[in-house]
């Protein structure tokens, strides 16, 4: 009788925890690329005196419009950290309720790489609406060597949960020179959007009176492709970077992986300090091909 009482007290839970599921999963549903990459804006703080990692990698494009002109993979190692990037809102727009539990787990670490150019001539359209009305809606860039490699971190064991994690582990972007007519200027207010900086007040910051410096696009890392779900949405996650001053973090963290590739790599984290503002990087579409949704 006691087990049969048992028994039955255990088929309960877990028909309560079947019965919840669905509420779980439709809390945090995927946003749409359209979404979650309109909302893509990161603002990078440099990371000074760091060893070289040295791994290596292969790194397969997933963005169409780049796989469309058949570029190949490429083979790079990385060398030292030196940027961390970081969410953050532009003025007073703030990411809606459905995009933000994602964004704001939008941490990423950049680390120095070497390639050959590509040379590839791209039109962009600025997909943030404060930006395309401060410089214009529309960029031209020729794109150069690749220079970062920029891949998604937890920050002072901070880990995003395992629903939000699932999206951002997959956020990897490889950042390229670019040359470009356009100069921009003027300044913007940023919020940070992260948990742990909460408490930091909005800062006014400036655009150097240049043109655009870097071109990041989505890769894969050696041939471990994203799940189709959520490939659809980072293939997306381009982001053109601009050179901004701004007050430092100076802050010291620690920042553990969260890719799965480099995670079964069993890196250690790293104990970084983060110094000076570097650049604020904000989401474009290319050639005329715009993220869903």
């Amino acid at each position: 009788m006691k087990k049969l009482v048992a028994q039955t007290f255990v088929l309960g839970l877990l028909l309560l925890a079947v019965l919840a599921l669905p509420s779980a999963v439709t809390a945090q549903a995927l946003p749409t690329p359209g979404q979650f990459v309109r909302n893509l804006d990161i603002r990078c703080y440099g990371i000074p005196n760091q060893p070289p990692l040295n791994v290596n990698l292969r790194l397969d494009h997933l963005n169409p419009v780049l796989i469309n002109q058949g570029l190949p993979f490429e083979l790079v190692t990385l060398f030292e950290p030196q940027a961390l990037c970081v969410p953050v809102q532009k003025d007073n727009q703030v990411p809606p309720p459905d995009v933000l539990p994602f964004i704001r787990y939008a941490d990423l670490k950049c680390y120095r790489i070497a390639g050959p150019p590509i040379n590839v001539t791209l039109n962009l359209s600025q997909l943030n609406p404060v930006i395309a009305a401060k410089f214009g809606p529309n960029v031209q860039v020729v794109v150069r060597e690749p220079q970062q490699l920029c891949v998604p971190v937890a920050k002072n064991n901070m880990f995003p949960p395992l629903e939000i994690r699932r999206l951002i582990s997959q956020l990897d972007i490889k950042c390229y020179r670019v040359e470009s007519n356009q100069i921009v200027g003027g300044n913007v207010n940023l919020t940070h959007l992260n948990p742990l900086f909460t408490n930091t007040a909005p800062e006014n910051v400036q655009f150097f009176p240049q043109a655009p410096i870097q071109l990041c696009v989505p890769v894969a890392k050696n041939q471990q492709f994203p799940p189709a779900d959520i490939r659809q949405i980072v293939q997306f996650a381009d982001v053109l970077c601009y050179r901004i001053q701004g007050p430092p973090l100076n802050m010291q963290l620690t920042l553990d992986h969260l890719n799965p590739v480099l995670r079964n790599m069993n890196l250690p984290a790293e104990n970084v300090f983060v110094a000076d503002t570097r650049k604020l990087c904000v989401p474009v579409a290319k050639n005329g091909v715009f993220p869903p949704g």
